[in-house]
């Protein structure tokens, strides 16, 4: 899929590749494209099949790459679910054109598409003011993500409390593995931010550079909140053990009180079935319901003890 929008006047409109030879700010947004499609790219962009296709990748790592025709920054942007982070190559031509080649749906550049094309024309007074909004949209797109995390582990902590099976260790451990895919994400985002700020890339406007400075500092909050999130699973998993503890501390307990009820029983049992010839009560004639009435006493003896000790 190929979109290209661009600037007439003061609207933002659906545009062709041939505008990319003209002066006006074009963004053309491609979702998995084809050979053919990144060959028609090329002829109209003068930048090379092979280098479209070098980052033509779901999961190459962050960072920025400085070419004689053209600037490009790979930027991290997340997964919905417990999906690996992707990513998104953004090429910057020496004319303020942006083309974006990406391997997968992200939700954040679809919204600010819509956004462009609906009320804000003055997102594309420059490229270094389209990239920025779009790494706002991604940016966004993570506080939601991490949100959606929280809330499962606040979901998965209140299981672990009230009812612990073995479900609870699978879902936690897909969290932290998720926050820690983002973690490493958003460690590299950051580099990319500060080599940004610090001018590395030669067709971005120096002028526009300080405004990058916010998607910064919201990186650094995420790379904060990625870390809170990932100790409060480790939280929910020792939450888990000690419930899983504390029921197998109630089963043994509830054992042992049964076990006590037949202990006295089987003691007067085992002394009256020994095979001695004198024994005073064997000839007694109620020796056999005395027996039976020490062994019910003493269970009732045992129930009163736990029932005060509250073990029942």
């Amino acid at each position: 899929m190929i979109d290209i929008l661009t600037r007439s006047n003061e609207k933002i409109v659906k545009g062709e590749l041939e505008d990319l030879h003209t002066k006006k700010i074009v963004w053309v947004d491609t979702l998995d494209p084809t050979d053919v499609q990144l060959k028609k790219i090329s002829e109209h962009s003068g930048i090379s099949v092979n280098d479209f296709k070098e980052h033509h990748t779901a999961r190459e790592r962050p960072n920025t790459f400085e070419f004689e025709k053209y600037s490009m920054i790979v930027f991290g942007c997340p997964a919905s679910g417990y999906h690996l982070p992707t990513t998104i190559a953004v090429y910057i031509l020496g004319n303020n054109n942006i083309i974006t080649i990406r391997k997968k749906e992200i939700a954040g550049i679809q919204r600010m598409k819509d956004e462009i094309l609906e009320k804000s024309p003055k997102y594309f007074d420059s490229a270094a003011k389209v990239i920025r909004v779009m790494f706002e949209r991604i940016v966004d797109d993570y506080f939601a993500e991490l949100d959606k995390l929280q809330a499962e582990t606040d979901r998965i902590e209140a299981r672990a409390f009230k009812q612990p099976d073995e479900k609870i260790m699978e879902e936690i451990f897909k969290i932290k593995k998720q926050t820690l895919h983002m973690h490493k994400t958003l460690i590299a985002n950051r580099e990319v931010i500060t080599q940004i700020e610090k001018q590395y890339l030669s067709k971005l406007s120096r002028k526009e550079i300080y405004e990058f400075t916010d998607i910064k500092n919201d990186t650094i909050q995420l790379i904060d909140s990625t870390e809170t999130l990932r100790e409060l699973a480790t939280g929910v998993i020792d939450i888990y053990m000690t419930s899983v503890s504390n029921q197998m501390n109630i089963v043994v307990k509830k054992l042992t009180v049964a076990a006590s009820y037949v202990l006295i029983p089987t003691l007067i049992a085992s002394i009256y079935g020994m095979n001695f010839h004198y024994m005073p009560e064997i000839p007694w004639k109620w020796g056999y319901p005395f027996s039976l009435g020490i062994m019910v006493l003493s269970i009732m003896a045992m129930y009163v003890y736990f029932k005060k000790s509250h073990w029942l």
